[in-house]
């Protein structure tokens, strides 16, 4: 019996390592936005609002709509215990524009309409990168503004909703920081 069940705690544990890896291969492509990188962006005159960002853990928001009948304009509308939920749901890796830049604060749209969602740099771990914003933070999740609303959000992939990062594709980053040059260097009497 004990060996069975040390089989099957290994198997488990293999199982969850693959999965993780190939999370994890997933985001390898990508680089966190971060404040450095936004510094260095400007410093190249490059336009905020033509970049490319994703957001790389899935997000969920919630809003309780009660009893009442009502239409929603985006996201998904359920019953659940007999009160009507409108969920929205960002993937992994979802494409998002910059509608607005508001010093450190970025608005990023995954989709047309007023539903922007604020990024900015983090504090403590996250302190140089760019997070999900909220309000009223509350056991791994904060209330954000959608769509003219205030949703609770929280992470699908992810105990806290706080480590939600932006991240740009790499390649972008590759380009901008090929500014090279190789010195042949000096030698004496020449």
């Amino acid at each position: 019996m004990r060996r069975i069940f040390t089989v099957i705690l290994c198997f488990t544990s293999l199982t969850l390592l693959l999965s993780s890896c190939s999370g994890s291969k997933k985001l390898s492509g990508f680089v966190p936005f971060t404040r450095d990188l936004k510094q260095k962006l400007e410093k190249e005159n490059i336009d905020l609002k033509q970049v490319q960002f994703y957001v790389d853990q899935k997000l969920i928001l919630n809003r309780n709509l009660g009893d009442q009948k009502v239409v929603v304009s985006s996201g998904v509308v359920k019953l659940e215990n007999g009160k009507y939920i409108n969920e929205v749901i960002i993937p992994t890796l979802t494409p998002g524009l910059c509608d607005v830049v508001d010093g450190d604060k970025l608005m990023i749209s995954f989709e047309k309409g007023n539903n922007d969602l604020a990024f900015g740099p983090g504090s403590g771990y996250t302190f140089n990168q760019y997070v999900l914003y909220g309000t009223e933070w509350k056991n791994g999740t904060a209330l954000v503004t959608y769509d003219s609303n205030k949703y609770r959000a929280r992470c699908g992939s992810c105990s806290d909703v706080a480590s939600a990062t932006l991240v740009i594709k790499k390649s972008i980053l590759d380009k901008m920081e090929r500014k090279s040059r190789t010195l042949k260097g000096r030698t004496v009497g020449k």
